[in-house]
């Protein structure tokens, strides 16, 4: 069937619609915000050019909360239409896969296990295969495999992560006793708890191996990774079905951090699978077009699991599916920033395995990571999986962007747009407009972008170690020696020369023991972990 084309009329010019799916990361990410960021960045990159006239529209609810302190959104609330240079309009429709809202509560239970989780992540036993099966038995390739120096070279980064974190966290909490002491209240330092715990705890609930045991109904009996793909796909179909209908002329995914491996599970989903994460609405309202029959048998264990109003009796073995070909006609590109896949294709690779299913062209994937941005990394793990053209059906392309100075801001900050130079939303918005992908200007030679990293990640740890060091002494020496009330005493120690000589004498030796003392920590949580999961896993 031909697809009709949402080409209108505007006067004598065309409107050509596109869709953005836009997937968030970790965080507290509230509603639209992710969406927000990406849609008014894109009207200020406009904006440098005149010409382009650009023109956002708010699509608002009709209905609301009471007494509630914004207005209601469409699920498509924001459009942005800009004048192409070439001649013609450009419609952008924004959608957002949210999924925040589906992170456990924080708990004392849980966060300690999210602390016993970090500190033993270089014991990890690899994830090569899920309850489903390997990932060959559903037409699928996994990741390419580690060699031994490989594996290696993760583990012992693993484990300096590891002692990064016991560092930061047991220096967090003896400082915040210590301020607290002396009657001083930092509000950043109060909240690091809850921060740790949403950006870490995000990675963790990703890869959990069981399903839920809370009473969140959205994940009864399913694993948490389950409910977010299903968000994903729904918004795809959604998405699809806009361009089978021809109200839409093609579209795009715009992922970030976590939110890459989510939107690349639902790019790499088998057609079985796909029409398993829709409700019976969704998949009786599914145009023909989209759905298809086959004959492949059944996985034994499918996530999620089979719906009942899929494979009637009566179907002869033939099975409900989603056409992916048809699926991902109207995709034009696949962006990743920040992404951790590559974390994930070595520590988790079952998590992440590529279709082979021969779905057309291959689709362009740009994967974009800031040199200083310590959660993303150059996806060299996935394979070409035949039949499919490219990585499952994407043509993916790696792009070092050295952009930042701070390793600080690397993670947060690639939509950013400067007025007066080019960043990465600038080379977006040619893309948008039909051209090829162009590199993203770097602001810093890439190789002193990593010497900066480098340095950053020594001093950083340096300073957490003296200040754990500083912290201990002072507890264990300063009301002692002076005589009189800590909140005195820590600034005596601070003024008074002699007892700064005599503190200085025992800072090292006392740093040495604290490093000693966490290497242990960190090694008997990396054993305990690797021990565990081979009695739990095999």
């Amino acid at each position: 069937m031909k697809r009709k084309s949402t080409r209108r009329q505007t006067g004598a010019e065309r409107v050509e619609r596109i869709g953005i799916i836009v997937v968030h990361g970790v965080g507290e990410q509230k509603r639209f915000e992710y969406l927000e960021a990406i849609a008014s960045n894109l009207c200020k990159a406009l904006a440098k050019n005149r010409r382009r006239q650009p023109h956002i529209q708010l699509r608002y609810g009709d209905q609301g909360p009471r007494l509630a302190l914004n207005s209601s959104w469409r699920d498509a609330p924001a459009l942005v239409r800009w004048r192409k240079p070439g001649g013609g309009w450009i419609e952008v429709n924004f959608r957002e896969v949210h999924w925040a809202d589906l992170d456990m509560p924080k708990t004392w239970g849980r966060w300690v296990k999210l602390i016993g989780w970090a500190l033993g992540v270089s014991g990890v036993r690899l994830y090569l295969q899920g309850r489903v099966g390997a990932p060959r038995q559903h037409g699928m390739c996994a990741p390419k495999g580690l060699s031994v120096l490989e594996r290696l070279r993760v583990r012992a980064s693993l484990f300096l992560v590891s002692l990064f974190f016991l560092f930061m966290l047991v220096t967090l909490n003896v400082v915040r006793w210590l301020l607290n002491r002396v009657s001083l209240r930092i509000a950043f330092l109060n909240n690091m708890h809850d921060l740790i715990y949403n950006y870490l705890g995000d990675v963790k609930l990703y890869q959990d191996w069981f399903p839920r045991s809370d009473e969140r109904i959205e994940t009864v009996g399913e694993k948490s990774r389950v409910a977010i793909r299903r968000r994903m796909i729904r918004v795809l179909v959604q998405t699809a079905n806009e361009v089978a209908a021809g109200r839409m002329d093609g579209y795009y995914v715009f992922a970030h951090s976590l939110g890459t491996v989510a939107a690349f599970n639902a790019l790499m989903e088998t057609d079985l699978a796909l029409a398993n994460y829709l409700t019976e609405a969704e998949w009786n309202d599914l145009p023909s077009s989209l759905k298809k029959k086959v004959t492949k048998a059944l996985p034994k264990h499918p996530m999620p699991q089979r719906p009942p109003w899929l494979d009637q009796p009566k179907a002869g073995g033939r099975h409900d599916a989603i056409d992916r070909k048809r699926l991902f006609q109207g995709l034009r590109g696949f962006l990743t920033l920040g992404s951790p896949l590559d974390k994930f294709a070595s520590l988790w690779p079952a998590i992440v395995p590529v279709n082979s299913e021969a779905i057309g062209p291959a689709r362009p994937w740009i994967n974009v990571a800031d040199v200083q941005d310590i959660v993303a990394g150059r996806l060299d793990k996935f394979p070409v999986c035949k039949p499919a053209a490219g990585t499952g059906g994407l043509a993916l392309r790696n792009i070092d962007w050295a952009a930042e100075w701070s390793l600080a801001t690397a993670h947060t900050s690639y939509w950013k747009v400067r007025r007066k130079t080019d960043r990465l939303m600038d080379c977006v918005v040619l893309w948008l407009e039909g051209g090829r992908f162009q590199d993203p200007p770097n602001v810093m030679l890439p190789g002193l972008a990593r010497l900066i990293s480098v340095l950053t990640f020594i001093v950083g740890t340096g300073l957490l170690v003296w200040g754990f060091a500083a912290a201990v002494w002072l507890l264990a020496n300063a009301d002692e020696k002076l005589g009189m009330p800590f909140s005195e005493s820590f600034i005596e120690t601070l003024t008074r020369w002699g007892l700064r000589e005599e503190y200085s004498a025992a800072l090292l030796p006392a740093i040495g023991y604290i490093v000693a003392i966490g290497l242990v920590i960190v090694m008997i949580c990396s054993v305990a972990r690797r021990i565990w999961e081979n009695e739990k896993f095999g």
